[in-house]
């Protein structure tokens, strides 16, 4: 279908030609679609270090499985006309250079240079530019070749590199060994005000470019826009033109945003592109060889058909195909409840113009167009919950500015984005309420104590409900070891905080957990009157720890208050220390 806007997308796909890089080849379409990056500049300017250095260096450009090592090589070698003559570039560290020769072999061989015994006799023949996924540096360093490689395991061991830790790289003129991180960068970057993604932003603007540089946007105008008898009723043109928008464009990264922090889901920008094209085409269509076949499937569409075709849907129902995606289900609208949510379903199931819902929700330019318009018209009641499925999800993306919320916002999450940015930034200042809260939680953990606050309840052993014994506990925040960075963009940044407690009585102890999403949820929820289950703690043993070590660390002197109920009563003891005295027992 070379005269359709599919077959240009289709470049998108994982499974194309174009998403298999060579160093020796970076064609036009590629060429196109890169994004420059904070980490290509950082790359370069090593490169230039190395190549003013009176030594040769070995560069190492560390990452994850598709994250874009080797389009970054490709493009510097492209761009930078010197590369080859001052680097061996060594693309890719999990092939062989022979059928008898494993990986590790072929790294081994490349990295001759640069063995503990030839550093240490002389300066390297050559530099090296390297590109190798941490699971493959990982390997390296405890196969049967490490003990050549000890001065290499003692750098990668110093700069964090293979562990989830920020560090800077910038040139160390002393060390033969130099390297970037492409896993130190996320898909997006953090702000006060929720993520931003300036890589995310320009590849769906390199789609959707009004330009004649676009492929794709040339495409369109030359067949969609042009002589195509089936553009009308096509749901990849009214998903390429839904794209165009940029209140669409920003609801993706904020979505794909939510989905990384969430559920620890690795996007790697090779996977970004292919899940913007199957976001746009889909999985059915994506069969179709021809474009003839193409007219006769869309002469035949179902209304249910049509609307689960159109992007918001595809957007939300991607998990069924990518098990990468498969947590997108977690975080679709359809799953939210609220009051004003399931009012709008009893309505939408009991009224006969199901058009007039959209039109009160959804901006009138979005659903203002007649294919759309005859599919919600004549859909069937056993497709009316497709309808509604697809007036909540475009809602996300496409809503009517003067049109009340539907309440989906998940305000836990919306916290969690603030603290994160905070705490990743060393703005002391606005932790306090996260501290707080999380402290809070602690206490709460085991049960709220029936003696007051400050406590934390203690299992005596097994289960039972007549006795409650309490260990009043004094815990404070450590923020000391928070560094204040001031940054209004984070582009480097953790995922998860890591938040340090001492005991009042023991301020050597620090104490440390650390809170990604799901466990902040958990807390929170705790701190709204939840109690944790047998699963939860399983699931958390971590905070499990943390909570014995408090009580363990925090001192014997502290009041021990046991709780004995009868029926409706109860009566109190408490056990306190006094120096001279030893121990005493009394009813409160």
């Amino acid at each position: 279908m070379e005269d359709c806007l599919l077959s240009e997308l289709k470049k998108l796909k994982e499974s194309s030609k174009e998403a298999v890089e060579n160093t020796d080849s970076f064609n036009s379409f590629k060429q196109y679609m890169h994004i420059t990056r904070k980490v290509e500049k950082e790359l370069s300017t090593l490169i230039n270090k190395v190549k003013e250095s009176d030594e040769n260096h070995l560069i190492l450009v560390c990452g994850s499985v598709g994250d874009g090592k080797s389009h970054l090589l490709s493009y510097l070698k492209s761009k930078i006309d010197y590369l080859s003559d001052y680097f061996y570039i060594h693309n890719d560290a999990t092939e062989s250079n022979a059928p008898n020769k494993t990986s590790m072999d072929t790294l081994s061989e490349v990295l001759s240079d640069y063995t503990d015994e030839e550093l240490r006799r002389k300066n390297p023949n050559k530099s090296i530019l390297l590109a190798i996924n941490l699971g493959t540096l990982n390997n390296f360093l405890k196969s049967k070749y490490a003990d050549k490689y000890s001065c290499l395991h003692n750098y990668v061991s110093d700069k964090n590199i293979l562990k989830p830790k920020i560090e800077g790289n910038s040139f160390e003129r002393d060390s033969y060994f130099q390297f970037v991180n492409l896993s130190d960068y996320q898909l997006f970057s953090l702000t006060s005000n929720g993520p931003i993604s300036h890589f995310m932003e320009g590849s769906l603007d390199k789609l959707t470019n009004e330009s004649i540089q676009n492929p794709f946007y040339q495409s369109y105008i030359n067949n969609c826009k042009s002589g195509c008898t089936a553009a009308k009723t096509c749901p990849i043109k009214y998903n390429y033109e839904l794209l165009m928008q940029d209140k669409v464009k920003q609801t993706i990264i904020k979505y794909i945003a939510e989905l990384i922090l969430k559920y620890k889901t690795i996007i790697s920008s090779r996977a970004f592109f292919n899940f913007l094209y199957n976001i746009i085409v889909d999985s059915d269509i994506d069969q179709i060889a021809d474009k003839d076949n193409l007219e006769k499937y869309l002469e035949k569409i179902s209304s249910g058909q049509y609307l689960s075709a159109l992007l918001p849907n595809l957007f939300f129902s991607f998990g069924k195909h990518s098990d990468r995606f498969k947590n997108i289900s977690l975080i679709d609208p359809v799953t939210k409840r609220s009051e004003t949510l399931d009012t709008l379903t009893i309505t939408f199931f009991n009224t006969t113009d199901i058009y007039k819902i959209f039109s009160q929700y959804i901006e009138k330019r979005v659903i203002n167009n007649e294919p759309f318009v005859l599919a919600i018209n004549n859909i069937s009641k056993e497709e009316r919950e497709i309808a509604l499925n697809t007036l909540i999800r475009f809602y996300t993306f496409t809503p009517k500015e003067s049109t009340n919320s539907l309440e989906i916002n998940d305000l836990i999450y919306n916290k969690y984005l603030s603290n994160l940015f905070y705490w990743n930034n060393g703005n002391i200042k606005n932790l306090k309420q996260l501290y707080t809260e999380v402290i809070d939680s602690i206490y709460e953990w085991n049960g709220k104590s029936e003696t007051g606050t400050r406590m934390i309840n203690i299992n005596p052993g097994r289960n039972q409900l007549k006795y409650t014994i309490s260990q009043s506990v004094n815990i404070k925040q450590f923020v000391k070891n928070l560094d204040k960075s001031n940054q209004e963009i984070l582009d480097k940044f953790l995922p998860y905080m890591i938040l340090k407690f001492i005991i009042s009585g023991n301020e050597n102890a620090v104490l440390s957990i650390r809170i990604d999403f799901p466990l902040y949820q958990l807390l929170m929820r705790i701190n709204e009157g939840y109690r944790p289950n047998k699963q939860d703690k399983n699931n958390y043993v971590n905070f499990v720890y943390l909570i014995n070590n408090i009580l363990e660390y925090s001192n014997q002197k502290e009041v021990l208050t046991i709780t004995e109920k009868s029926g409706n009563n109860s009566k109190s003891f408490t056990i306190l220390f006094d120096e001279d005295f030893g121990y005493e027992f009394k009813e409160k």
